[in-house]
């Protein structure tokens, strides 16, 4: 009776260590996400350089979904290594939809219409929208 009730104890134990490696797993992937995307808002210097020429500002979809659908772009100075800063914003939406993917996170299919152009409002790159791209046939 000692040796069955030992092992089946060894097996809970052994359960509840598995299930909670998944939870640590989980977890520094999401933070490993959250690096990644601050990373990417540091090196677009959206938040630290001053706008005032919005011909110096470009734009590219940051948030890709699992399901195919975005959510949402930003804004970023010409003046950085740009193909460095596409790459890295290349491989954040690759790892957050295969995080997605892996973790069984689902969130709304959208799909946003992208902006059209850069303006600079109050010293900020500022994304435009318009109303043109909302067309139905």
């Amino acid at each position: 009776m000692k040796k069955l009730s030992f092992i089946v104890f060894a097996f809970c134990l052994i359960f509840a260590s598995c299930s909670n490696n998944d939870d640590d797993s989980k977890e520094k992937e999401s933070q490993k996400l959250e690096t990644m995307h601050n990373e990417i808002i540091t090196l677009s210097l959206v938040n630290s350089q001053t706008c005032t020429n919005p011909e110096e500002w470009s734009f590219t979809l940051l948030n890709r979904n699992a399901c195919g659908g975005d959510g949402g772009y930003i804004a970023y100075s010409k003046k950085i290594n740009t193909v460095e800063f596409l790459d890295k914003v290349k491989k954040y939406q690759d790892a957050k939809v295969e995080f997605e993917t892996k973790w069984k996170i689902y969130s709304v299919c959208n799909v946003s219409v992208p902006p059209t152009s850069i303006a600079c409002v109050d010293g900020k790159p500022t994304l435009q929208f318009s109303l043109a791209s909302f067309t139905t046939n």
